[in-house]
């Protein structure tokens, strides 16, 4: 074959194995990325207008939440025998708060599943610094309505310097996946916020019908669409350095005759 013949000659080999890299690499930066952004616009703290329906027609134990964050639920359960968590670091109304967060038993009739579970309730707030634990005992039935709501990322914070009151642990956020080291499983993936409070901890008010952004869901949705740019980028480049067969030139020849003597 001459050098006219091989110039410029594409290695579909070296081609087709670099797009399908590419598409892999794209396609799991693109799906990632979108998997953020749906989380970025769904997990923010929103109430919807609709009517209060009863917690199982809009969410399973273990079960992603998906749409059914703002919705307005209804459930009936009683108060576990486990400790509530008390979630300090807050703020309502210009004031420093802590957040109680109890275990509530949702039983099997209700779930939906045919086995109780385990919801976590926003029971309400108080001023921090005033250590106060759950007015009603566990076992305790109660009929709670409220809004769902998404879990927040665990975070490292140190706990105060005080004991917390008697049932209760300290918490750094309110997260299911900080709460199943304390509590039985199935837990629900979203957190009830009640609309009743109790005589100690004051309810907090219903959030108005609007969309919240969560941006650092945003960023990292950002962070993996600009991972599948750079990705296909690189191949772009990789295939016009690579990908095609670099002509004999006239010392290539002249070198091959050489070793050939």
């Amino acid at each position: 074959m001459t050098a006219e013949d091989t110039r410029g000659t594409l290695l579909w080999g070296r081609v087709l194995a670099a797009v399908l890299v590419a598409a892999i690499a794209v396609g799991v930066c693109g799906a990632l990325g979108w998997w953020q952004w749906s989380r970025a616009s769904t997990t923010g703290r929103t109430v919807q207008p609709d009517p209060a329906v009863p917690l199982a027609e809009v969410l399973a134990p273990a079960a992603s939440a998906g749409t059914a964050y703002g919705r307005q639920v209804t459930v009936t359960g009683t108060w576990a025998d486990e400790d509530a968590a008390v979630v300090t670091g807050r703020e309502v109304d210009g004031v420093a708060a802590e957040m109680l967060v109890r275990a509530l038993t949702v039983p099997a009739e209700q779930t939906g599943t045919g086995a109780e579970a385990t919801l976590a309730v926003v029971v309400g707030w108080r001023p921090e610094g005033e250590v106060a634990g759950p007015d009603d005992a566990p076992g305790t039935q109660v009929s709670l309505e409220g809004y769902l709501r998404a879990p927040e990322a665990s975070t490292a914070s140190s706990a105060p310097d005080v004991a917390p009151a008697d049932g209760t642990f300290w918490a750094s956020a309110m997260a299911t996946s900080e709460l199943a080291q304390h509590w039985p499983s199935p837990l629900y993936s979203a957190l009830l916020v009640s609309y009743e409070g109790t005589a100690t901890w004051t309810a907090l008010e219903p959030l108005p019908p609007t969309t919240e952004l969560n941006f650092r869901s945003a960023a990292y949705a950002l962070e993996w669409w600009l991972f599948g740019a750079f990705a296909l980028f690189i191949t772009v480049r990789w295939i016009r350095d690579n990908g095609r067969a670099h002509p004999e030139t006239p010392d290539d020849a002249r070198d091959t005759r050489e070793d050939q003597a």
